[in-house]
């Protein structure tokens, strides 16, 4: 379980070394939001966490979050029949046959989108 009640500093040392995140909700029923949060770490290694968030009246009130082991063929473990696949990286995305990944599909992350434009493992054209 993740705690809520930690002061401000201690939050934000736990961003230390993270370059961006990334967050995708996966549902919600009632006032409880499962979610999956990919952060990209300096170093360019990837970590990511899986959970659920209490929300009262816009406000998370509770959170159980752990962090997931990312699988050697570079997806999450949540990844299933309906899930949406998440890449370590392009050279994964690749090795899948799906890239580029447009943003709003399925695998696109913005971790593998270098300039931003919406188009993720976009093949260098010299």
């Amino acid at each position: 379980m993740t705690d809520l009640a930690g002061d401000y500093e201690a939050f934000v040392d736990g961003f230390a070394g993270t370059e961006r995140d990334t967050v995708r909700i996966l549902g919600v029923e009632g006032n409880t939001v499962q979610a999956e949060l990919e952060a990209l770490q300096s170093d360019g290694s990837l970590e990511v966490f899986e959970g659920t968030y209490t929300v009262r009246s816009g406000v998370i009130m509770a959170a159980d979050v752990r962090e997931v082991t990312v699988q050697d063929d570079a997806t999450t473990p949540s990844d299933g029949p309906g899930a949406s696949p998440s890449y370590e990286n392009c050279d994964a995305a690749q090795d899948a046959g799906v890239a580029p990944l447009y943003t709003g599909r399925p695998g696109y992350g913005d971790h593998l989108d270098r300039d931003g434009d919406g188009i993720a493992c976009e093949p260098h054209i010299p």
